[in-house]
């Protein structure tokens, strides 16, 4: 998980984008490993390297970012070089994702959802789609547009146009109603561990203790989460997801989660 970019031809099924290393395990963690374990490719993409944490540096949020991704079974990883606090929807920003977007070629892209207490969060929601969009243009010349800004040294070859099927929104930071819950129930305490590799963060320690609630509370609070929306479908854990889309159902029949 050292290159910026997978090799050329790999392709993921699903691509989560998040503002800040850690995100991505807090909010759809467990649904990644859950796709992961069905044979599905999966990657994340954090925009910024969590250089102005509290508690932390840019490097230890690396070598933490590298252990979760290997514990959430993620095939590739790898933070782009945004300012941390400073996610902010560019042009530059969205070229700079929107080559990622044609270099994996995702099916289906997770953001964060739109509204939330952190700016680098929905403006993440915002960039992400935005990108999405412009890497299905046939006639952007993402690489020579990045060259021209300056943001490559050499120009690199053009990338055919990829846009992907399915932006679904991960609301777990936002109080909304969910569209749709996925059950991790098996996954859940992998997930946990993953969240918890980032020790830097996550740790008892004095420093940033009057920000950062403790362990055991952070824990309790994942449980508490987890256990609220399993409890809306129906089952022991899930993580709550939005898609703006009105759903298709071809079988009444078919509709999971019992009414009564």
């Amino acid at each position: 998980m050292s290159s910026l970019i997978p090799a050329r031809g790999a392709q993921l099924d699903i691509l989560a984008i998040a503002a800040h290393r850690d995100d991505v395990e807090q909010t759809c963690g467990g649904t990644l490993l859950k796709m992961a374990q069905k044979g599905r490719r999966t990657g994340i993409v954090d925009l910024s390297r969590g250089e102005m944490g509290t508690r932390g540096s840019a490097e230890d949020r690396e070598r933490e970012a590298s252990e979760a991704a290997r514990l959430l079974s993620v095939q590739w990883r790898e933070a782009l070089d945004i300012p941390d606090g400073r996610v902010e929807n560019t042009w530059i920003n969205r070229l700079k994702v929107a080559r990622v977007i044609r270099r994996t070629r995702p099916r289906t892209v997770i953001l964060p959802y739109w509204k939330g207490r952190h700016p680098d969060h929905y403006r993440c929601s915002t960039l992400g789609y935005e990108a999405c969009f412009l890497a299905g243009l046939k006639k952007l010349e993402i690489a020579r547009k990045l060259h021209e800004e300056g943001v490559n040294s050499e120009p690199e070859e053009e990338l055919a146009p990829h846009r992907p099927f399915k932006i679904i929104y991960a609301t777990l930071y936002y109080d909304v109603r969910p569209t749709f819950v996925v059950d991790i129930t098996d996954q859940f305490e992998a997930r946990l561990t993953a969240l918890m590799a980032y020790k830097s963060q996550f740790e008892d320690q004095q420093e940033g203790s009057q920000f950062f609630p403790a362990q055991a509370e952070i824990r309790d609070r994942l449980h508490s989460m987890a256990r609220f929306y399993g409890m809306l479908a129906g089952v022991k854990y899930a993580e709550p997801f939005l898609q703006k889309e009105v759903g298709l159902v071809d079988d009444l029949l078919s509709l999971p989660v019992q009414s009564i």
